[in-house]
């Protein structure tokens, strides 16, 4: 007896993701995140160098330097724009300071997009593990962006958290804490 079987083919392309920068940003009226600002990863920071961080609204970051966010000394701002891209309009960060509109990435972010306005060029990159003070994070969307008239360097978002790390030529920020 002859016994013939077929098998069904099964697709095996992934599905693309589903995520959205909301799932990243963390901007929400309740969070804030603790940052230094010193680029260095193996030692407890001093409370009078630690960056504290709060989300105000319009897509404002404000950064104090000190021990306490109310009583500190207001040290570095940086504004984000979020509608169909995820941009930076505004910042005084360390020695970058201005205002433009800077996309990181589109929305939804997935990995291997770019754009690039201008001299202003950022790809986005998932999947990859960043270290920061705090933690190591591997579930990120990283903005690697280059060229004139911004804050150049790598901007890491890691889900539920927020901003973790921004990495960049002549200053560096890493997550102390996410409160």
């Amino acid at each position: 007896m002859l016994s013939v079987g077929c098998k069904l083919k099964q697709n095996t392309v992934a599905a693309p993701e589903e995520i959205t920068i909301n799932d990243y940003h963390g901007f929400d009226t309740e969070v804030g995140w603790t940052y230094r600002d010193d680029g260095i990863l193996d030692a407890p920071p001093s409370d009078a160098a630690l960056l504290r961080t709060r989300y105000v609204g319009d897509g404002v970051l404000d950064m104090r330097r000190g021990s306490r966010w109310a009583d500190a000394i207001p040290t570095a701002e940086i504004v984000f724009r979020l509608d169909g891209d995820f941009s930076i309009v505004g910042w005084n960060l360390g020695p970058y300071a201005g205002t433009g509109d800077l996309t990181l990435g589109n929305e939804p972010p997935l990995h291997g997009q770019s754009v690039q306005s201008g001299g202003w060029f950022c790809s986005t990159v998932r999947r990859t593990e960043v270290e920061t003070y705090y933690a190591f994070f591997d579930d990120v969307i990283q903005f690697q962006c280059s060229g004139g008239g911004g804050p150049e360097g790598d901007w890491t978002f890691a889900k539920e958290v927020g901003l973790v790390a921004f990495d960049g030529v002549d200053y560096s920020l890493s997550l102390v804490a996410p409160w």
